[in-house]
């Protein structure tokens, strides 16, 4: 069963990636679209916990963990995210942005003892050496596009969301250990990130580009967070389930959906070369070594 929603979370973590791509490219504004997203889905687990009563369990010493998690993400890492989607495309960001795994996996080996299989050794050297194919493609310079520093600098964006993608990750595992509640875990955790971004938008005053969100790019932007009530409720249930050296890889695994879908709609935007497919490959299938670790 675990299985089942890590591939569920998997798919709508790849229609996320997708909806939001296709709305920055006529709204290129990734806190705005964060705000959008997770507003959608702070409504829709709101009112799950509201319908259930399930709020009556609450106590600070179960939420702490869930709320240091939401702070680093999607806070933090869904606007990097989504600013790597921006400015080096889905194809070269979203296998970056599946770097979270290396950190997950690690912080659960070493502090959750977690067995490290030779099949998870070899998945993680896999994972590097996609990584690293993509960093030098991205740094490549195409007629048209911009210089080669610029798009190393860039790069700094899908890593940074992977460190906190990953980091967050293990951490809820431990809030899921402690408090055996993933519904609650969602709310706490999204709700954290929530605030973080809404904050960050009356600071900054951001908020009065919201009458520059296009109505197609508004849709793209709903659609997205509707991808990720159902990419959250899995992935939260599936590490309450098993391990996070399973369940990561597998939800993580959708660079291979993101690279199928830019090809098939995104063509006059993303550039995909030999080498970005290659490290793609890769990248996936480090991911299915590691999962073969079970």
């Amino acid at each position: 069963m675990a299985v089942l929603f890590a591939l569920l979370a998997m798919v709508c973590f790849a229609a996320d990636n997708f909806f939001v791509t296709k709305g920055l490219m006529r709204t290129p504004n990734p806190i705005i679209a964060a705000f959008i997203t997770l507003s959608v889905n702070m409504s829709f687990f709101l009112a799950y916990a509201l319908s259930t009563g399930v709020l009556s369990e609450v106590r600070l010493s179960r939420i702490y963990l869930f709320v240091i998690s939401g702070f680093m993400a999607p806070g933090l890492a869904r606007v990097f995210s989504y600013k790597g989607l921006q400015t080096v495309g889905m194809s070269i960001a979203a296998p970056i942005i599946n770097g979270e795994i290396l950190f997950a996996v690690g912080l659960a080996v070493i502090f959750l003892q977690e067995p490290l299989e030779p099949e998870i050794v070899a998945g993680v050297v896999s994972v590097v050496a996609g990584l690293v194919i993509l960093g030098y493609e991205s740094g490549r310079k195409y007629p048209g596009s911009v210089s080669v520093t610029v798009r190393y600098r860039y790069l700094v964006y899908p890593l940074l969301a992977s460190l906190c993608y990953g980091t967050s990750l293990f951490i809820r595992k431990l809030g899921l250990n402690v408090w055996g509640s993933p519904i609650l875990g969602v709310i706490f955790t999204g709700g954290t990130s929530w605030v973080i971004i809404a904050s960050a938008l009356v600071s900054s005053k951001n908020y009065t580009r919201f009458r520059e969100v296009r109505r197609g790019s508004l849709l793209y932007f709903l659609m997205a967070g509707c991808s990720t009530c159902i990419a959250w409720y899995s992935l939260f249930h599936a590490l309450h389930l098993e391990r996070v050296s399973i369940v990561t890889p597998i939800a993580t695994s959708y660079s291979l959906l993101t690279l199928l879908l830019s090809q098939l709609f995104l063509r006059d935007a993303e550039r995909i070369t030999r080498p970005v497919v290659v490290a793609t490959v890769l990248v996936v299938g480090g991911i299915a070594a590691l999962c073969l670790g079970k």
